[in-house]
């Protein structure tokens, strides 16, 4: 009886084991899935607005007669980590013709730089422990882009994709902006709400929030 209570007693475990890791699958994804809530400080510029960039992003600018992507990273969010697969392609379709800076969010910046090399992305990097970039460009959340004209003006600021996992060619947010900024075609791409909404982790250094959207 005691080794039937023993093998009993250690599936009970297994069990709870694999609820638990199930469990935690399923918060991580339903977190995910709700909107990010706002700083009380939120500060969004209009898009046009030319933004008066720190002499730390104007400096990463390979071409200033391009216009410019930034990504606002934070290695330690899982969203982030999601999304790098989707900003190489970017780089490698955009290349030559787009400035790429990398924005690391996050407060300890000796600790950003030694995770950069572990992102494997082909961009100038910028830290920004203080959330200043960040916050000129109304950005609270990781993963979001930015992309600025050769004049500093905001022309996009938003989410990568619909899909957590930017699968979904069809809101490619940053490429469809990209490719119409590029081709300076008419209509100018306006963002609908889902690429607006913010979805992903809080910037670590973002102040009290008020809740989501």
């Amino acid at each position: 009886m005691s080794a039937v209570r023993r093998l009993l007693g250690f599936g009970i475990a297994q069990l709870g084991l694999v609820a638990f890791i199930v469990g935690m699958f399923w918060y991580q994804d339903w977190q995910y899935s709700l909107p990010t809530p706002q700083p009380v400080d939120l500060y969004q510029p209009s898009l046009g607005t030319r933004l008066a960039m720190p002499a730390t992003i104007e400096a990463a600018l390979v071409d200033k007669n391009r216009p410019a992507l930034l990504h606002f990273v934070n290695p330690d969010c899982p969203c982030s980590r999601f999304s790098l697969d989707h900003i190489r392609a970017l780089h490698q379709q955009f290349s030559g013709q787009v400035n790429f800076v990398v924005v690391l969010e996050g407060t300890d910046a000796g600790g950003l730089q030694q995770q950069l090399g572990d992102l494997h992305l082909p961009a100038n990097a910028v830290i920004d422990a203080d959330r200043a970039i960040a916050h000129l460009a109304g950005i609270y959340a990781t993963p979001q882009a930015v992309i600025l004209d050769q004049d500093l003006h905001l022309i996009y600021r938003g989410n990568y994709n619909i899909s957590r996992y930017c699968t979904s060619r069809q809101t490619e947010f940053v490429r469809i902006a990209l490719e119409k900024l590029l081709s300076n075609t008419s209509p100018k791409f306006v963002p609908p709400v889902a690429a607006t909404t913010a979805y992903g982790c809080p910037l670590p250094t973002c102040p009290q929030i008020e809740g989501p959207l």
